[in-house]
């Protein structure tokens, strides 16, 4: 047998075959590039069919940057209060009041009063949530004039008694908020609802109450200091009036799972 002769054999065949399987690839890779998306129309008529309405939709046309924040430190010597102060890993600061403040009249009017005399820095927080049944509110703070949904390190919580007396607060914060150059092309709040449609988080006969723009953490770049990405907040009633909201990143177009306890650290 000529060896000489079979190796260039088997060159020539394994040759052919790179140049049969690329060409494959390219192919493939060709067809995928020239799909296109799902136009609006076509999504719509896909939530008509299972009854799920939704209201006017709010502006993403302005693009958004990334955003980068670090955790503010806070110190028990800058509280002058009638009451216990507590600093927990320099991140946390905790009031327990001596003597409990009345909120009197309107809930809601009665807690923003409260924290921009009681609060530092209470400017930088938008109510989120009254949680009449834990006797607690929940503010979220506001990463340029939009809130940050759901970090424990930029979040305000205070508490109060079962006679509407405030008694204490725990608050976090980020500083140092620092823009991305480079600004990012939003999807529409229509796409995320069609994002949520696609992974079955829409039950039939449901109602978009709400579609909000936001933050949320991305990564935690350093031990102090974390990323943040758009987010949609997307506000959904089902057919029995329950109310549920879904997070999806307004740039890469995909659900977030806020973890209120774990948050994604970069690797």
């Amino acid at each position: 047998m000529d060896w000489s002769k079979t190796k260039t054999i088997f060159i020539i065949v394994f040759s052919i075959l790179n140049v049969f399987l690329y060409s494959l690839y390219i192919d493939r890779y060709t067809e995928a590039e020239q799909i296109q998306p799902l136009p609006e129309s076509t999504i719509d008529e896909k939530l008509h069919g299972d009854n799920i309405t939704y209201s006017a939709l709010p502006d993403s046309s302005e693009d958004k940057p990334y955003i980068r924040g670090e955790s503010k430190s806070f110190a028990e010597a800058d509280v002058d209060i009638d009451g216990i102060v507590n600093v927990l890993e320099d991140r946390m600061l905790q009031i327990t009041y001596d003597e409990p403040i009345n909120l009197e009249g309107d809930k809601e009017d009665a807690l923003l009063a409260f924290i921009e005399e009681e609060v530092p820095e209470s400017s930088e927080y938008t109510l989120w949530k009254i949680d009449e049944d834990q006797n607690q509110a929940i503010f979220f703070q506001q990463i340029t004039d939009i809130p940050l949904f759901h970090s424990k390190g930029g979040q305000l919580t205070v508490f109060w008694d079962e006679n509407d007396a405030v008694i204490g607060f725990e608050q976090t914060l980020f500083d140092n908020i620092i823009e991305n150059e480079e600004r990012k092309k939003l999807i529409t709040p229509l796409e995320a609802i069609h994002t949520l449609y696609q992974k079955s988080l829409l039950e039939t006969n449901s109602r978009i109450t709400e579609a909000e723009l936001g933050y949320s953490t991305h990564v935690q770049v350093s031990e102090n200091r974390q990323m943040f990405v758009p987010t949609w907040r997307i506000r959904v009633k089902n057919s029995e009036d329950e109310e549920t909201d879904h997070f999806v990143n307004a740039i890469k177009d995909g659900v977030i799972e806020l973890n209120k306890k774990n948050e994604e650290i970069a690797e």
